[in-house]
């Protein structure tokens, strides 16, 4: 003991602050400033849970070296050794292992399909222990220390050049507006005029045409409905989907996402349309782009602030956001945490509303059978409803009762989701407000299998169901057209169906008629790579899509 030296401690000491500086700094700033619209906090609880984080790490790692140190110093130049391999795997596997990682969409993940991720970690692991065993045993004691050290300052001294550069032109910095969406009137209509577009995420044509077979009573749950089975989408996933329903401008990266999205309602002729014909417009969707302005357009959008309720119970989401991507492969396992972990945690201050929008099937359609539709003497509305629809994961029966996800399919969603659209329209018709009411029920885009079934195929969802009711329009029985329509016709169609027109009038294409039209495919995985398509046949058929040569990228 008279021998050892304190400063023999420094190595250990600094190889701890590398350790938790990468794991629980660096880690979750980078993740949070490539993903920061996916998150309602701001910069400053991420970076506080984090410090927090770092500051255990780094205290708990230096105990342990330590007593390490204490117990003799073979143990603590082992202890520095498998610190420094955990340093160097971890840092490799979260920057440059992570491009095959399954989708954290909230799909089960059949990690039997990974192995090569398994493989790769192995031989990573295997590689850097023997060249540290051979560093600790063919280098001088003193050396070993150093060069662990030195090391280890300059990874972290990088990193913190990175994270900072990151942080500050990322724009992350600056405090996020949050808003609230009022539903306190979700299901209150006008006894004047309606126009009401009810989107159901992920709800492929194809798969409803098949369910068509087996359902007929679709035919007369939705009589008055032209269903445009030859429907080609915009978009392969959400984020871009929405916008162009709502305002048929093309978003091809040439700009950042929030301005198009900002100018977005600027140049909407639907909105334009509505605000004009003095409609009250209601948005019900938690994702579109909003700011003060804007939420001045919508009766039912308010500003309000989000806080967190608990930092202690924000860590364990936050750890696991972080281990699914830099821990090794039998961890990641432990690492899959449900897509509504953080929203959870919010608490809403200065809320002005009792009851608040949800994208939740299972809630909407809780909601309406509780208070049912009804009318008031009012203006127009206008109302848009995005909800969940047959997105992953798979948590209903075909009655949208409840269910483990395991237990679910795609094709038990789709039948939950129609019985809640058959069921809106039901409470509809009881309401008084069914004939003055136009209602489009539709989906942003189709779904084509999990990308752990077809790979990349799985984001050629180009067949988005489509059906339209006019105003006071009326059939014996569901009317299924083949005219080749385009989410591109939606525009014209909105315009015409708010002048009164049938649903069989809302486009200008019929069947027998033959044209191209334009698909844009990427994944939410690489948004900023989009490829485009021509459906040169009928929507439903992938050999005819037909790829332009034409990409756009950031």
């Amino acid at each position: 003991m008279k021998k050892r030296d304190k400063k023999q401690l420094l190595p250990g000491i600094v190889l701890s602050v590398a350790v938790g500086f990468l794991v629980f700094l660096y880690a979750p700033i980078d993740l949070y400033c490539s993903n920061a619209d996916e998150f309602w906090f701001d910069f400053g609880i991420l970076f506080t849970a984090a410090l927090g984080l770092f500051a255990v790490c780094v205290a708990v790692m230096s105990l342990a070296y330590i007593v390490l140190w204490l117990i003799h110093p073979v143990a603590y130049r082992i202890g520095l050794a498998g610190g420094f391999i955990a340093l160097i795997c971890t840092y490799v596997q979260g920057n440059f292992m992570v491009k095959n990682l399954p989708p954290l969409d909230g799909s089960a993940i059949n990690w039997d399909n990974y192995t090569a991720l398994r493989t790769q970690g192995i031989i990573l692991w295997t590689v850097v222990a023997v060249i540290t065993a051979a560093m600790c045993i063919l280098l001088k004691k003193e050396l070993f220390t150093k060069t662990v050290m030195y090391l280890s300052t300059c990874l972290t001294l990088m990193l913190l050049m990175t994270a900072v550069s990151v942080t500050l032109t990322s724009g992350v910095l600056q405090e996020k507006a949050h808003y609230q969406i009022g539903a306190d009137k979700e299901f209150v209509m006008s006894d004047d005029q309606n126009f009401v577009i009810l989107l159901l995420d992920t709800v492929d044509a194809r798969t409803f045409s098949k369910l068509l077979e087996d359902h007929p009573e679709y035919n007369k749950d939705f009589q008055d409905f032209t269903y445009f089975e030859n429907t080609v989408g915009a978009y392969s996933c959400t984020k871009r989907s929405i916008p162009f329903i709502l305002s048929g401008d093309w978003y091809e990266n040439d700009e950042p996402f929030d301005d198009y999205m900002r100018n977005m309602y600027e140049v909407s002729p639907l909105f334009n349309a509505l605000q004009e014909k003095g409609y009250n417009m209601e948005l019900c969707d938690t994702e579109l782009y909003m700011n003060d302005d804007i939420a001045k357009m919508f009766s039912n959008v308010y500003r309000v602030d989000f806080k967190l309720s608990s930092y202690t119970k924000f860590a364990k989401p936050l750890l696991k956001l972080i281990g699914f991507r830099y821990a090794p492969f039998e961890l990641k396992k432990k690492c899959i945490f449900k897509p509504a972990a953080f929203d959870e945690l919010v608490r809403v201050e200065n809320t002005g509303e009792n009851y608040s929008f949800t994208t939740s099937d299972y809630q909407f359609k809780g909601h309406l059978d509780t208070v049912g539709i009804t009318t008031e003497n009012s203006n127009p509305k206008f109302k848009f409803f995005h909800l969940d629809g047959a997105h992953v994961p798979f948590i209903y029966d075909k009655d949208m009762n409840i269910i483990d996800e395991h237990e679910g399919t795609y094709e038990l969603s789709m039948e939950a989701v129609m019985l809640e659209a058959a069921d809106y329209v039901e409470q509809l018709r009881k309401s008084g407000a069914y004939d003055n009411t136009v209602l489009i029920i539709m989906a942003d885009h189709g779904y084509n299998g999990s990308l752990e079934e077809s790979g990349d195929e799985a984001w050629m969802r180009q067949c988005p169901l489509l059906m339209i009711k006019g105003r006071s329009e009326s059939h014996d029985t569901m009317q299924i057209s083949q005219a080749p329509v385009s989410f591109a016709d939606l525009q014209e169609a909105y315009l015409r169906l708010l002048d009164g027109q049938p649903s069989e009038a809302a486009f200008d294409w019929k069947e027998g008629d033959v044209r191209d039209r334009r698909f844009l495919k990427y994944s939410f995985l690489d948004e900023d790579h989009i490829t485009e398509y021509l459906q040169t046949g009928h929507a439903f058929n992938r050999d005819t899509m037909v790829l332009t040569g034409r990409e756009f990228n950031r």
